[in-house]
């Protein structure tokens, strides 16, 4: 019994006395614990959350892009305008007569014929198209015709003088004029394509030849 007490685990022994429940945790230092356990790695606290600046953007996400049924529907419109202004400036105003092209292809492809939303600004520029060649047309027969009067009913001195530029001009103000309402309203269609909404050119413009 004495060796027991000298041991220094006996009740009154000198050896470190452990309360209930002490165990050495995890981590702790082995020298302190008597118990030589290993202490575990030191994870460091999360970093705490910061509020994202004002020039913050979420990463993978681009400039909003329109929905692909729109993009068609818009360039239906877009198509119609530059084959208009382009070939009419580089064809010797063939363009004018060749605005529904682009239109037509894009309503009848196998991507937007089933599309409602497509066909409907489709059809509105290819009526434009379709309008504007009428118009083109019947702009070259009054240019020579306005000519050709003039110069059948004018007298000599009318002949001499500029008289004939007064038709000539006044037929090429009225389709100079027509022209840009029709590039104005071309514009409006494809904006209005672009932003999902249903748009219809005015008669004078588009004259409803074609249907959706």
């Amino acid at each position: 019994m004495s060796d027991y007490y000298q041991s220094g685990y006996g009740p009154q022994g000198g050896g470190p006395q452990q309360p209930y429940g002490g165990q050495p945790g995890w981590g702790t230092d082995p020298s302190a614990s008597g118990y030589g356990y290993p202490a575990g790695p030191a994870y460091p606290s999360p970093p705490a959350y910061q509020q994202p600046g004002p020039g913050y953007q979420q990463p993978g996400y681009g400039p909003q892009m329109p929905p692909p049924s729109q993009r068609p529907a818009m360039w239906s419109h877009l198509g119609a305008l530059l084959t208009v202004i382009l070939g009419s400036g580089l064809c010797c105003g063939l363009g004018g007569f060749l605005g529904w092209v682009a239109p037509l292809s894009i309503r009848n492809s196998a991507r937007n014929q089933h599309d409602p939303y497509v066909r409907h600004h489709a059809t509105q520029a290819m009526n434009f198209g379709f309008t504007q060649a009428i118009v083109a047309f019947l702009g070259v027969v009054l240019f020579f015709v306005s000519g050709l009067t003039f110069d059948a009913l004018a007298d000599e001195g009318q002949k001499a003088g500029d008289g004939v530029a007064v038709p000539i001009l006044t037929v090429m103000g009225i389709m100079g004029a027509y022209a840009i309402s029709g590039m104005v309203c071309a514009i409006i269609g494809a904006v209005k394509a672009n932003s999902g909404e249903l748009w219809t050119y005015p008669r004078l413009i588009a004259w409803p030849m074609a249907r959706a």
